[in-house]
């Protein structure tokens, strides 16, 4: 048997609650909203297709060719004209290498022609008999 004191309050227990959270969605409505304007567009859509006119008048499809075949014209022409400018710099550009390649290249060669000239100037002067070599007076051979 078990002894419980009258002067002593019985130990309380703790209380068990059961709670239930349910939470209320608003995104299902705006998926409805959004399903019924695409749906709109759509029928929208049809109606436009099914109104516009049959066909098309073969004279209004002749002058789109027409107006095509000049716009096309337009084009190449002005295509072929930027390739021809581009081909004309391009040979300028060459040509103002080539000239600056001969300009170097006579310069060098009158640098070469003038420094053999000094070169002749010095060995005639200090020649032995110091004279220089002319049709009449050759050059002595040196003997074999």
């Amino acid at each position: 048997m078990t002894y419980t004191d009258p002067n002593i309050p019985p130990p309380e227990r703790p209380v068990e609650r059961h709670v239930e959270i349910r939470e209320r969605s608003s995104g299902g409505s705006a998926g409805w909203l959004i399903a019924g304007m695409i749906a709109i567009v759509a029928v929208i859509a049809v109606g436009f297709l099914l109104m516009r006119p049959a066909g098309t008048d073969p004279n209004q499809i002749q002058q789109a060719q027409e107006q095509g075949r000049q716009a096309g014209l337009v084009e190449g022409a002005q295509s072929a004209t930027q390739a021809a400018q581009v081909a004309a710099e391009n040979a300028a550009r060459d040509a103002r290498s080539t000239a600056d390649q001969v300009r170097r290249d006579t310069e060098r060669a009158a640098a070469n022609a003038n420094q053999s000239a000094q070169d002749a100037a010095d060995r005639a002067t200090s020649s032995p008999n110091n004279q220089a070599a002319s049709p009449d007076n050759p050059p002595t051979q040196p003997q074999q």
